[in-house]
């Protein structure tokens, strides 16, 4: 039988962190140790309780990570696993950790068992003992999530197993390295997709809790272009040369849908998106500073982008791609949609070779320095409108996909109607078209 820990000894077992001591100031956390203390102490214990029990229960709720244990343990398992210490980051890149940092982890996790697998019960000894109390329900952990969420966390959810049911968390070492290696560490083990938002006169990476679950095998047509972005992509995985991309043609064919099914399809080898407004481009050197000392690949994503004539922020993003000192770090390429195909709309007085309106001698100087963007990406691929045989190939495959009982020559014919409404051909319109049809067919209107 396991011998029963006593308070001081949790209060030590917390005092004696190294490299997760970072947790100590989490808010539950202080609530704990604030409770033990007060037993210690001989003070009143009720309201700190109660406050525990609200924090554990509002974070049981609002998570959308798979719950294992009771709400303590859970807790605590979630705090290692996305804590950011050195030896997540250190374990985070394919090499041997060092002896010191690797010693040091097993002193922490010798400890940190403790107060997961048993702090509850400390809790409970305390207070069993005080008349007429009814201990709140710690262990109530029903949760529902979505199969995408539990796919994306099933990594979180089984090393929570394997250390809740482990007897000796320094010999899980292994499993503990091989976990932030695989999904990295904090942030980056909860989230794939990111933005890139500047808050308060700085900029912060925040994560995106439900990103767009469109996949590769849900997009039609453009193999060809797709398979050129898949390539690229592949590369950047696996440590070879590769491009910043300009995706450029018409609307609705797929171009940002193929950049976020990226994500989708290699969030789990380690790839991380990181969406990037337009308004947010002067913070471009500032992400790739940030991201490049993390052991990911990313991909910084600028969709539909294009600049009006008299604007010069294509300058600072020119500038910050190639012109800086600072070499593109190789973890980060960008990936750019957009309806121009040098991302700078062209007029015809930039061709000009005499003075044109705003007084420049050298126009055609102009319009070389605007046209060097795009020439800063290494690879452009198109994206152009479907004609009407491919337009209605691909509304056949997305209908054989969610197995619509249509019979061929009516759904062609109900699809060029549908181009007619809406005045285009596009795999956009052709998904609309479907789900317009999806909705008909449950109300028996065909």
């Amino acid at each position: 039988m396991t011998k029963a820990i006593q308070p001081k000894e949790i209060s030590q077992a917390l005092a004696g962190l190294t490299l997760f001591r970072g947790i100590k100031s989490d808010p539950v956390l202080e609530c704990y140790t604030g409770i033990i203390k007060a037993y210690l102490a001989d003070e009143d214990l009720l309201d700190e309780y109660h406050r525990l029990v609200m924090l554990l229960l509002d974070k049981a709720t609002s998570s959308n990570l798979p719950q294992v244990g009771d709400l303590w343990q859970d807790y605590i398992l979630d705090l290692l696993l996305l804590d950011n210490n050195l030896f997540c980051r250190e374990a985070a890149i394919p090499k041997d950790i060092s002896q010191p940092i690797r010693e040091a982890c097993i002193h922490d996790l010798s400890r940190l068992q403790i107060i997961c697998q048993q702090g509850l019960e400390v809790i409970n000894s305390i207070f069993e003992t005080l008349p007429h109390f009814k201990l709140a329900g710690l262990r109530s952990n029903e949760t529902n999530l979505d199969e995408g969420i539990l796919q994306q966390y099933s990594p979180i959810k089984s090393l929570k197993l394997t250390l809740l049911n482990s007897n000796n968390w320094t010999g899980n070492i292994g499993e503990l390295v091989s976990f932030y290696r695989c999904n990295g560490f904090a942030q980056f083990a909860l989230y794939r997709a990111f933005r890139w938002e500047e808050i308060s006169s700085s900029f912060e990476l925040v994560g995106i809790e439900k990103p767009d679950p469109i996949t590769l095998e849900q997009l039609f047509s453009y193999e060809r272009q797709r398979g050129q972005v898949l390539d690229n992509t592949e590369r950047l995985l696996r440590g070879l040369p590769a491009q910043n991309l300009i995706l450029y043609g018409d609307r609705g064919t797929g171009k940002s849908s193929t950049v976020k099914a990226l994500v989708n399809r290699y969030g789990g080898q380690g790839l991380r998106l990181v969406q990037m407004s337009r308004d947010s481009i002067h913070g471009l050197q500032r992400a790739m500073t940030y991201l490049g000392k993390i052991p990911l690949k990313f991909i910084i994503f600028i969709d539909d982008l294009s600049f009006e004539e008299n604007e010069t922020h294509y300058k600072i993003l020119k500038t910050q791609m190639e012109g800086s000192i600072e070499q593109q770090p190789a973890n980060i390429r960008i990936y750019v949609t957009s309806n121009q195909r040098n991302l700078i709309k062209e007029y015809f007085t930039d061709r000009k070779n005499t003075l044109n309106s705003n007084g420049d001698v050298h126009p055609g100087d102009t319009m070389q320095e605007k046209l060097s963007l795009a020439d800063r990406f290494g690879l452009k691929i198109t994206f152009i409108a479907p004609d009407q045989a491919n337009f209605l190939a691909i509304v056949r495959e997305m209908a054989d996909l969610e197995k619509l009982q249509v019979d061929q020559e009516t759904l062609e014919k109900l699809a060029l109607k549908w181009t007619l409404w809406h005045n285009e051909r596009s795999g956009r319109t052709a998904r609309q078209f479907i789900d317009h049809l999806k909705g008909r067919k449950n109300l028996n209107f065909i």
